[in-house]
């Protein structure tokens, strides 16, 4: 297999996407108490990400159905990750808020990616690590492609949205003249 030839990129890509679940999504799952599975780790996310919101707006912002939004959003509440409450612009709706044990498991889940990463990337000159980020930014570009793809691409990190976002840099060179606003 050559290494410019499609087959072995999607193997790298598969090695890489192993190992990338492996240190940032598993690991960092460990020794966290509570049974903390992959979809509370997304749900809580989300919610850090947004502050309060409502079922219906996890589930949009998780691409689940209702049914499993609401399913967790109870096993959340039920490990004191997160509370329901009432909106206060409108009382028949519930909004779910992060406890502040939802929020010091999401901090220390992001400290140890960071952690993982940064253990990789050590073993990695500058140049290496310059060359890895400027690839991946250019394989992502080239992979969302279009206005809609990049909407989807989005991980609707709302209030800690990056600036130099590369999914923002592609939606905004994608988006037809005029819809600039």
């Amino acid at each position: 297999m050559k290494k410019e030839s499609p087959a072995y990129a999607e193997h790298v890509l598969d090695l890489f996407t192993e190992i990338m679940h492996r240190i940032v999504i598993l690991q960092p799952l460990n020794n966290l108490g509570a049974n903390i599975t992959q979809s509370l780790v997304q749900g809580m996310q989300y919610l850090f990400h947004h502050d309060a919101c409502s079922v219906r707006d996890l589930a949009q912002g998780l691409d689940i159905s209702y049914s499993a939004s609401s399913q967790l959003v109870d096993r959340m509440v039920k490990k004191n990750l997160a509370t329901r409450c009432e909106n206060k612009d409108d009382r028949r709706i519930s909004e779910i808020c992060l406890t502040e044990e939802g929020r010091r498991i999401v901090e220390e889940i992001r400290l140890r990616r960071i952690d993982g990463i940064s253990k990789i990337l050590g073993k990695m000159d500058q140049s290496a690590r310059k060359s890895l980020v400027a690839n991946v930014e250019t394989f992502i570009t080239a992979a969302i492609g279009d206005e809609e793809s990049a909407a989807e691409t989005c991980l609707r990190c709302a209030r800690d949205h990056l600036a130099e976002c590369i999914v923002k840099e592609v939606y905004k060179r994608t988006m037809q003249p005029g819809d600039h606003s």
